[in-house]
């Protein structure tokens, strides 16, 4: 690639993933004539196309934006459905179509795409930027788009670059760390309960306080806590915290004991552990009795008040220290990223460096799992590339 002389004002998008894809369609459905995108990637995309396990949770229909959203989908050709909890997916149930109808836009709006080009950093030369490209001549740009992503998904090509460079550009960038990811326990009983699956409700608990919780289904793996529920706790997790989990959130205390002491009554002569059989996993009936130190065999109808009180306390709080997240490569985004005090949300322009757009997980913005991310992706897209057209046609 040569360094472009261009005499109409051009702009440059670095990231080739959805935030990025869709700044340059914007810009370019606004009327901007020449606009490139830079991606290290091979292709464009390659991350989107392992979101929501391969079926691409594009949106969801309580976000804001998301009406926008799916107008704009649908104008370029692609039909979705709404699933549980107002999930959107490609009808199709294909990331893929999601990632080819964005690429072959692109194309049709003749956005010049050049994959497989490493940028090492970024200058600034009076009122225009001059990337510097691994084994490349540096390309000139009058307009500049960040939209190269976090951290999370190393393994999709997502390493941090943008960081770099924004910071020499005089940027703020809060600590990114993995977000949406499993919690880690170092509880031995977990290699019991791998591949366990709960109905109930997860809290966050930091000095004996609620920090957030969620309801939802709780997955246990061989060395700590999985599940959109705990995906949704992981971003607010600090060292020291705990994870207190009732497996029974549908019964107060009051209501489980009676529930309870009929229970012992009608099936006096089953073991401990029969009478809790049906109403948990029976794994996990086991590690909940070791926990408290019932005798799983013992016959149910001696059983105390006090006993039984214990069994309501771990099955409504059970108490679950934590010692960290697993790390990037398991993380669906990242939290943390460039200060939002530093960038106009109504534009997405460095409120540091003029003509400078930012977008996507770059930013320090992370939502819960359902299509808030992949939002967020699309609407600050969305607005950079409109507001950069904008800019360079007021020049």
């Amino acid at each position: 690639m040569t360094r472009h002389q261009i005499s109409e004002k051009n702009i440059t998008v670095i990231g080739g993933g959805p935030s990025g894809m869709m700044a340059a369609i914007s810009a370019a459905k606004q009327g901007a004539k020449v606009i490139r995108v830079i991606e290290k990637n091979p292709a464009l995309g390659r991350k989107l196309l392992a979101t929501g396990n391969g079926r691409c949770n594009l949106t969801n229909i309580n976000c804001s934006d998301a009406s926008e959203t799916l107008q704009f989908f649908n104008s370029i050709g692609l039909l979705t459905r709404v699933e549980d909890e107002g999930r959107v997916y490609p009808y199709s149930g294909q990331a893929a179509a999601v990632q080819e109808i964005l690429v072959n836009s692109l194309r049709d709006l003749q956005v010049k795409v050049y994959c497989g080009m490493e940028v090492e950093y970024i200058d600034r030369i009076g009122a225009s930027f001059l990337i510097k490209i691994k084994d490349h001549k540096p390309i000139e740009t009058d307009v500049l788009i960040l939209a190269s992503g976090g951290k999370a998904g190393p393994q999709y090509g997502s390493t941090g670059d943008g960081y770099r460079w924004v910071k020499a550009l005089g940027h703020t960038v809060v600590s990114p760390r993995p977000s949406l990811v499993r919690l880690v326990s170092n509880l031995a009983f977990f290699k019991e309960l791998k591949g366990v699956r709960a109905k109930g409700c997860a809290k966050l608990m930091r000095m004996n306080q609620v920090v957030e919780q969620e309801t939802g289904e709780i997955q246990f793996t061989e060395d700590g806590l999985s599940g959109i529920c705990i995906f949704n706790l992981s971003k607010h997790y600090a060292k020291g915290d705990m994870v207190q989990i009732d497996l029974m959130p549908d019964f107060s205390d009051e209501i489980l004991e009676e529930l309870l002491l009929s229970r012992v009554q009608d099936l006096e002569n089953r073991s401990i552990k029969e009478l809790l059989s049906g109403m948990i996993n029976k794994k996990l009936v086991s590690v909940v009795l070791k926990e408290i130190a019932l005798e799983q065999e013992s016959r149910a109808g001696k059983l105390r008040r006090k006993e039984i009180q214990r069994i309501i306390s771990i099955l409504k709080r059970w108490q679950i220290s934590i010692i960290g997240t697993k790390g990037w490569k398991e993380a669906q985004v990242t939290s943390g990223g460039v200060k939002l005090s530093e960038v106009d949300l109504l534009t997405m322009e460095s409120k540091i460096v003029p003509n400078l757009y930012l977008a996507g997980e770059l930013l320090d913005v992370d939502e819960k799992c359902g299509g808030y991310n992949l939002q967020w992706a699309w609407s600050s897209g969305m607005i950079a590339g409109k507001s950069a057209a904008a800019a360079i046609s007021e020049k």
